[in-house]
């Protein structure tokens, strides 16, 4: 265990063992002030309108696009209650120096409180919206096969169900009045020969003769769904990329003590592949610990850390009402099956079971009635209606199942709330049937990829 994780577990510790808060120990650290110094020639920034919130500092463009990369020197000052600041990546961090490639690209670091809790900080580019595509109608006959998302300089064409190859549109498109398109004419076509050719541009001239590109994407309807992009991979920080963003895609339940999910070779490219481990945190005892890769994001608290659901939210926003999934999956079970079990001092130990582990994969369809973020836990919520749900068990005596095979879990939908739409999409896969209950063999391995959606 790296040195200042051992330090995290001591400073959570001495936390537990204390009778009153200590005070001194913050879970805070926030970015206070934000200052440029300093910019590269051919780019305008409005620095008169950054603004600093919630660790996100926004620094509005004005002209130079056609210009970057952007260097930018700055100066930044942090709440008292900083401990430290780490990169996101093995590359190292120079605080008082950003260059940004492109006007998407985001700056990202970690704020570390006193308690050792982490914080992302961003540092982001504005685009004036003075070249913008306000619209974009793919102008299919099947009106339900695509739902259409505009975000970062990005036309998302999300597949809701399979349109075979090529695919040809011809949209409509709305866009800002006053600017001109550079290589493009109302009426022309894009072909998309397949997912690997899903990539099309337009760029925008604005009246003062900025440019602004925006891409043309066909994706799937839950993104990275071969497993491809990862974050921070070779290092002890290795995540799954939630892309389009946290909440709207894949996550794990990997932190600073789980990191039981990582990137494997498979076939030419990247599978997932889940552990489940043993994991040894001195105020919490030995913990089994499963890994898991779900749709939703995982929040880290270190006061339900004997709770791992309570930890992971469950579902991303999802508007149809797919028949099944097929994934391709590999499973092998860990020797001995083992529960976590508190003894009479609260610590956990460990106890030996009989039978051989189990893993899972579980779907679940949801119709969501309340208003503002979804927080699901796999426990009833109210105004959350289970609409259609399916599983697969990967049977950890059946040794077959260790080689790759193809799995297709149907959908069963519930007559009852057949009235009622889909709002969200939970899909979760785990090493141990049982690890939210700290039950599961050391060694169990999922290895999962390509999931598709079918309709």
């Amino acid at each position: 265990m790296k040195t200042w994780t051992c330090y995290l577990c001591m400073s959570i510790f001495l936390v537990f063992l204390s009778c009153t808060k200590v005070d001194e120990l913050s879970d805070d650290a926030e970015i206070v002030s934000f200052r440029i110094t300093g910019v590269s020639e051919g780019v305008q920034l409005d620095q008169s309108n950054i603004t600093v919130k919630n660790n996100e500092v926004l620094i509005p463009v004005e002209f130079g696009r056609k210009n970057f990369p952007l260097t930018i020197a700055t100066e930044i000052g942090f709440s008292k209650t900083t401990d430290e600041t780490k990169s996101v990546d093995a590359r190292p961090l120079n605080l008082r120096e950003f260059t940004f490639p492109d006007i998407y690209t985001s700056q990202k670091f970690y704020l570390i409180a006193a308690s050792g809790k982490p914080h992302l900080a961003q540092i982001r580019l504005v685009d004036k919206l003075n070249a913008e595509i306000l619209d974009f109608d793919v102008n299919l006959p099947d009106k339900d096969a695509t739902v259409v998302r505009l975000r970062d300089n990005q036309v998302r064409i999300i597949l809701k169900k399979s349109l075979g190859w090529p695919l040809t549109i011809t949209p409509k498109i709305r866009k800002t009045p006053t600017a001109r398109y550079r290589d493009y004419q109302e009426g022309d076509s894009f072909t998309f020969t397949s997912m690997a050719d899903n990539e099309k541009h337009i760029t925008l001239e604005a009246d003062n003769g900025d440019e602004r590109t925006w891409k043309i994407l066909i994706v799937p309807s839950i993104e990275n769904s071969d497993f491809e992009r990862w974050i921070n991979e070779g290092t002890k920080q290795v995540n799954i990329d939630p892309v389009p963003g946290e909440g709207l895609g894949w996550a794990t339940a990997n932190n600073s003590f789980v990191c039981g999910t990582r990137p494997v070779a498979h076939g030419n490219g990247k599978a997932a592949e889940m552990t489940t481990e043993l994991q040894s945190i001195g105020f919490l005892g030995d913990l089994v610990t499963s890994a898991t890769l779900f749709t939703g994001k995982f929040k880290i608290n270190i006061s339900a850390l004997n709770n791992p659901a309570a930890m992971t939210h469950f579902g991303i926003p999802f508007v149809s009402k797919p028949q099944s999934v097929t994934v391709e999956a590999a499973y092998t079970a860990g020797k001995q099956l083992q529960q976590s079990v508190k003894n009479k001092n609260g610590i956990y130990e460990l106890t030996n079971l009989t039978g051989v582990d189990t893993g899972r994969i579980w779907v679940k369809v949801l119709h969501w009635a309340g208003e503002g973020e979804l927080k699901y836990h796999d426990w009833p919520v109210e105004g959350v209606t289970v609409l259609g749900e399916g599983e697969q068990l990967f049977d950890g005596s059946n040794t077959a199942l260790r080689q790759w095979g193809t799995y297709t879990i149907p959908i069963k939908y519930d007559p009852l709330y057949q009235h009622l739409g889909a709002t969200h999409f939970v899909m979760v896969m785990t090493s141990s049937r049982r690890g939210d209950f700290f039950i599961g063999a050391v060694g169990s391995k999922l290895t999962v990829d390509n999931v598709q959606i079918n309709y």
